[in-house]
């Protein structure tokens, strides 16, 4: 076990301040989560743990961080990563292989060990965090976004570090990848690992993590101290700052207000429950924090995208789409969900031309795929990647906005006067003229989406849109995603967050194993148990705590 002490670190990158004075001491096994605004510098505390933003050329970093005693600074990078796993907020970015098995094997390789042991330490570390066997010699820029964050867990539970430091983990995983994930962890703490989460699904890693640590917008240290505690004491001043606290808390406090005594302080799902809360006062309060009446009903029934019996892939004799029948009407606000892997992020990139057709048909407004130019399509629909760093094409962010507002027509003024429209809707002012590749997650995500948002499309196409944001930006997204809804934009959005598809959407499609399991009322599909079960997603907060049923 090693003791680490941060000593008033203050880091700036770009000569943008980043964390400020932070001092924080624990031993590596203790079990931390960390919370913040988006762009508070999470992500920028765990990389310094290593000493990785340190070596970054455009740091200013002042302070220190000791790890029994010894500077970061005075360590070999080989030498941190034997008391810290981490991985990182974009898995992409720390693989080195083209394949999974040589991924793990890689970090085996660079700590020397015996060849004839590596297989069985391969098997057991995919199987820790469920990484399909049958795509371990697939190439990893084919797998999806899940896939790829349970290769990246994978890969750093194979390594015997004292402590992981997770961020996002679960981010780009479906419910069942996410329980998975927190199990897992769970095992490797009770092995004793410690632990350190960067998270917003908070409701099943709350329960066994002692200690959260809370980041202000302007990098300091807002709160350092028992989970529990904090949560209870200064759960309206995170509201307030707009920063992800468990849902179940938010109900505890509401019905608190309302006098209602509590045995303990509840939060997840399962210790709310045990409360035994009047139904007539518990619906109450559910329908103030969880309102599904402002979905649009869409009365416009003329098909915008229509796909009959159409399959498609990356090789002719492998469909990664099986005859897909799917209709999205104009004006409906569409979600498509299902588990990693089943094919969703692909029927999206089949829309825009980027995956070829094997059979079948793809219509837009009535117009076959085949027909239409590359610049009609994208005049006509917005894509949003999964991965927002697949899009960016710029060196700054006002540059970014700007290359798609200078595909306009209009006076140079007006230009500019639009650029400032969206820098300022999507907070991204403080940081216009920063690289976009050196933004936080959260900042990306935002960025890619306001990007999108210029011109005179009638379709936008988002992959995981609210991914890496703290709520209130996720608030913030989706109502302006509702307002565009009811200007007539179409909304097609794939997400994990079934929370967001219950408040927002009217229409759902599930994909299982390449195929359409179910395509319609957004409110129907949560009495559909078992193609929830089979698709191994998860019904919403809301109908969870009401109705009782739970995955």
């Amino acid at each position: 076990m090693a003791i680490v002490n941060i000593r008033n670190l203050s880091i700036e990158i770009n000569e943008r301040s980043v964390l400020q004075d932070i001092n924080i001491k624990f031993n590596t096994k203790e079990r931390i989560l960390i919370l913040g605004e988006s762009g508070s510098g999470k992500s920028t505390l765990l990389l310094s743990l290593m000493g990785i933003i340190q070596r970054f050329n455009n740091a200013d970093v002042n302070g220190d961080i000791l790890i029994d005693g010894i500077s970061v600074m005075d360590m070999e990078l080989s030498d941190a990563a034997r008391i810290f796993g981490i991985v990182f907020q974009n898995p992409e970015s720390q693989f080195c292989s083209l394949y999974p098995k040589d991924e793990i094997a890689f970090g085996l390789e660079n700590q020397c060990i015996d060849s004839d042991m590596m297989p069985s330490i391969i098997k057991n570390a995919m199987e820790a965090f469920d990484f399909p066997k049958l795509k371990e010699d697939q190439l990893i820029n084919t797998l999806s976004g899940g896939e790829q964050q349970r290769l990246a867990l994978s890969s750093i539970a194979a390594i015997d570090s004292q402590m992981l430091l997770l961020d996002e983990p679960t981010a780009n995983l479906d419910p069942k990848g996410r329980r998975q994930v927190v199990k897992s962890a769970k095992k490797m703490v009770k092995n004793g690992k410690g632990l350190i989460v960067v998270e917003h699904n908070l409701e099943n890693w709350v329960p066994f993590l002692d200690r959260l640590i809370v980041i202000d917008g302007d990098g300091r240290i807002l709160c350092d101290g028992n989970i529990r505690e904090i949560f209870y004491k200064h759960g309206e001043l995170l509201n307030e700052k707009g920063i992800w606290y468990p849902r179940s808390l938010k109900i505890y406090r509401e019905l608190n207000i309302r006098g209602y005594g509590f045995n303990t302080i509840p939060c997840n799902i399962e210790e709310l429950k045990n409360e035994n809360i009047p139904q007539t006062l518990l619906k109450e309060v559910v329908d103030l924090h969880y309102k599904t009446t402002n979905k649009i009903e869409c009365v416009r029934k003329n098909p915008v995208l229509k796909l009959e019996k159409l399959s498609a892939g990356y090789k002719k004799n492998q469909s990664i789409l099986k005859e897909i029948d799917l209709i999205v009407n104009e004006g409906d606000f569409f979600a498509l969900v299902g588990g990693n892997g089943s094919g969703k992020s692909t029927l999206s990139k089949v829309i825009l031309k980027l995956i070829d057709i094997f059979s079948g048909s793809l219509s837009i407004y009535g117009k076959e795929l085949s027909e239409y130019k590359e610049h009609e399509l994208y005049d006509l629909i917005g894509y949003v990647f999964q991965n927002p760093e697949h899009q960016f094409l710029e060196d700054t962010v006002w540059s970014e906005i700007a290359y798609s507002v200078n595909q306009l027509t209009m006076d140079e003024n007006i230009k500019n006067e639009e650029i400032n429209k969206l820098l300022e809707a999507f907070q991204l002012k403080n940081c216009y003229m920063n690289n976009p590749f050196s933004l936080s997650g959260g900042q990306k995500r935002r960025l890619s989406v306001a990007t999108m948002l210029v011109g005179e499309r009638k379709i936008l196409i988002l992959d995981e849109p609210t991914f890496g944001q703290d709520e209130k930006n996720t608030i913030m997204l989706m109502e302006k995603l509702t307002e565009l809804n009811q200007q007539g934009m179409t909304i097609f959005m794939i997400t994990h967050d079934l929370d967001l598809v219950d408040c927002y959407t009217n229409k759902t499609a599930v994909m299982y194993n390449g195929e359409i399991i179910y395509n319609g009322d957004t409110q129907k599909l949560w009495n559909e148990y078992e193609i929830i079960k089979k698709s191994g997603l998860d019904l919403p907060y809301r109908v969870k705590l009401m109705d009782g049923v739970n995955y």
